[in-house]
């Protein structure tokens, strides 16, 4: 397998984050910040992240990335009306606005009362020209509240989708378009929205901890929720696990679109097909990309992955939990249970899956200035990493190259994965939310409370000399040393011979080693084994660490 080989390195020194696990307040800010060994930055609401391990990377040398807006408390979700971004910032329940220049006005647009913990908040927007769709944990006391700050402020909360109107200014007239009822707790409250082909809306709940209906468990088909009613409803007072449409056309009519949804942050529809598209976190383990037509069954929580493989998470005797196969029901041996169709709702496997959680956030398809037209765009939290997958024919599932890839499962670590699957890495804080306007991908990093811009440059390929290659060649192979190798490589990128773009966040190594792996890339493109757009990646490391310092 073409493994990830160069990126081992900076991988491995990102701080692994539970998803959301951070406070709003500047107490419990100061507090958070300092678990990570990090302080808060001058703005007081989020983390001043140590860039120097933490530097953003596009493995497409014709590709650039940018800071393009900072200062916010904790950006979970943008979108774009015009070319101005509304950014939802989750504790504070206010919506942010910012110029195409990255500069924020003066005012935020809205300021709503949230209650806010690990998973609740100002969580999802959607954009029409003149409308924005809203998805917020309210809180009734009229200010914004952490959970654990009064037992009435839990209780009282709910989760609700606003339709608001937008005059150019403010956001106003709220309409309240569907209502659920807030646990008492912090479990998967979802939130994500996204805008259809017809300016319909979709927006997800997750579980919220519960195993009702919804969540396939129809051997008591009635619905039950453990804090809200004792007794079996005829109405399903508590939807969880699921996906709704909104028909803006007809007086906003909200209709159950896809259910059996363990957790999810991320919806996207194909600009070509019109097909949705989500992420769903696992418990741990399996993650996924769904293709959901309507009246899809994700399975949560009978199935999660491929339901021809084993999962701890869904069946305990599996992979020796509670014994092994030989003490198993047949019927648990070896595989998922496929749940059975409930009202015209029909399971089917995932598109792709991770084996070992990842924590992807959002999903996005590229607008035709950005490139990588047939491509999907995948971002996760825990290794703060954007993935691209190639879409087949009929876009309605993935293409590789690498065969480890063929059964659409990355059975190993986040460092096994094929090198196609990566577009970017390292952005600071895990990654919130992707989106794509005016050719360019706007990244939120939650924790740093920052935005990137990554964009396509100009790039033109001089014919490398062949002392270059020669040289590269004695390098591998010990005929000259390490400083002989960087001095030529200062030339070759200070002449321009090979133009690298490098962003501002490279630093003076305090060391100055060079990996071995680096040395294992320079003979595969001596070999011709890889080409020398692979070549440069490692230059580029070598830039932003400060072992290459141009002159």
């Amino acid at each position: 397998m073409n493994s990830l080989i160069i990126f081992l390195f900076t991988i491995t020194v990102v701080t692994f984050f539970p998803f959301l696990a951070a406070y709003g307040d500047s107490e419990y800010t100061e507090y958070f910040c300092g678990l990570h060994g990090w302080s808060v930055n001058e703005t007081g609401k989020s983390c001043l992240i140590d860039e120097s391990r933490l530097t953003p990377f596009v493995t497409d040398i014709n590709y650039n990335i940018e800071l393009f807006a900072s200062g916010l408390e904790f950006p979970v979700s943008i979108d774009f009306i015009g070319d101005d971004m509304f950014v939802l910032e989750k504790h504070s329940g206010k919506v942010i606005r910012i110029s195409d220049n990255g500069v924020p006005y003066d005012e935020p647009v809205l300021d709503v009362p949230v209650r806010f913990n690990y998973y609740s908040g100002l969580l999802g927007i959607a954009t029409l020209p003149d409308r924005v769709f809203l998805y917020y944990t309210e809180s009734y006391s009229g200010d914004d509240t952490r959970e654990g700050q009064g037992i009435e402020n839990s209780v009282d909360a709910k989760n609700r989708v606003y339709q608001y109107d937008w005059d150019g200014k403010k956001l106003s007239n709220p309409i309240l378009i569907k209502e659920f009822i807030a646990q008492l707790g912090n479990n998967h409250h979802g939130g994500a929205m996204t805008k259809g082909l017809d300016n319909e809306i979709y927006f997800v709940i997750g579980d919220e901890g519960q195993s009702g209906v919804f969540e396939n468990r129809v051997e008591d088909p009635c619905y039950k929720v453990s804090f809200v009613n004792t007794e079996c409803s005829n109405e399903p007072v508590y939807e969880t696990g699921s996906i709704f449409k909104i028909d803006t056309k007809n007086n906003n009519n909200v209709e159950l679109f896809a259910m059996g949804i363990r957790n999810s942050f991320g919806l996207d529809v194909d600009p070509v097909t019109g097909y949705l598209w989500d992420t769903e976190n696992g418990e741990n383990y399996y993650d996924e990309i769904n293709l959901v037509k309507p009246r899809f069954n994700s399975g949560w929580n009978s199935v999660m992955g491929p339901a021809d493989r084993e999962n701890p998470d869904t069946h305990p005797c599996a992979s020796g939990i509670m014994g092994n196969e030989s003490n198993c029901a047949v019927e648990h041996r070896g595989y998922q249970p496929i749940p059975p169709t409930f009202e015209n709702f029909v399971y089917s496997d995932p598109e792709f899956s991770w084996y070992e959680t990842v924590g992807p956030t959002a999903i996005a398809f590229p607008d035709e200035s950005f490139g990588y037209s047939n491509m999907l765009f995948v971002s996760d939290y825990h290794y703060a990493t954007i993935y691209k997958f190639s879409l087949n024919t009929d876009r309605t599932g993935f293409i590789f190259s690498d065969q480890e890839l063929s059964d659409l499962v990355v059975d190993g670590s986040i460092a096994q994965q094929p090198l196609e699957l990566f577009f970017a890495y390292n952005l600071p804080g895990g990654i919130s939310d992707i989106t794509f306007h005016n050719g360019a991908m706007y990244v939120t990093t939650l924790l740093e409370g920052a935005i990137y811009k990554i964009y396509p440059i100009e790039f033109t390929e001089t014919i490398v000399p062949v002392w270059i290659k020669n040289n590269a060649g004695w390098w591998v192979t010990g005929e000259i040393d390490d400083s002989t190798y960087i001095s030529a490589l200062q030339w070759l990128i200070s002449n321009e011979i090979i133009k690298i773009p490098i962003n501002d966040y490279g630093t003076q190594s305090e060391t100055s080693v060079i990996p071995n792996w680096l040395k294992y890339n320079a003979g595969w493109w001596v070999t011709g084994e890889i080409d020398l757009n692979d070549y440069i990646l490692g230059l580029q490391w070598l830039i932003s660490n400060g072992i290459i310092i141009i002159k």
